[in-house]
């Protein structure tokens, strides 16, 4: 019976035996690709901060382009990780600017504490919790970890990530 298994295997092995290089060298070329446009955010990131475009001030553009009236948030806010202001109508959008390039170094904790900090701010300066977002600001994606990305996910927090 274990003869019969095994031979089995092997015959359906053998009519596949070719296919297994091919979906090892799509993986690698998959990976490189990644790595290659990663190279090319984090270029491109440096090359905007070295002609003076933050990312800070790539989200007041954007902001500005939108529409909002922005406001850099003083000293004391920043302490807390609070970057910007958003006002559009009645609509508020609070904004944390993170610079990060280290992969998955941005972690839940990081969100949540923005988040509570953000509440903290808005529940302080009377602005209304249905008229108020959060936005966390990142050069790509990879900067997130996998719980980071869960909970930008959950309604719950009001919180969604934004790439410039």
């Amino acid at each position: 019976m274990d003869k019969d298994i095994s031979y089995m295997i092997m015959a359906s092995l053998s009519n596949i035996w070719h296919i297994v290089p091919i979906i090892i060298a799509i993986v690698l070329f998959k990976k490189y690709m990644n790595m290659r446009n990663r190279k090319n955010i984090i270029l491109k990131n440096e090359e905007h901060e070295k002609n003076g475009f933050t990312l800070q001030s790539r989200a007041i553009k954007k902001y500005k382009d939108l529409g909002y009236e922005v406001t850099i948030l003083k000293d004391e806010d920043k302490k807390l990780g609070l970057d910007l202001l958003c006002i559009k109508n009645k609509k508020s959008i609070i904004v944390q600017c993170k610079n990060s390039f280290e992969l998955k170094s941005i972690i839940d904790e990081d969100i949540k504490t923005f988040c509570n900090n953000a509440k903290k701010y808005s529940k302080e300066n009377n602005i209304e919790k249905s008229d108020v977002e959060f936005r966390y600001i990142i050069p790509y994606s990879d900067v997130l970890n996998k719980t980071a990305i869960k909970i930008l996910s959950d309604d719950y927090y009001n919180c969604k990530y934004v790439i410039l």
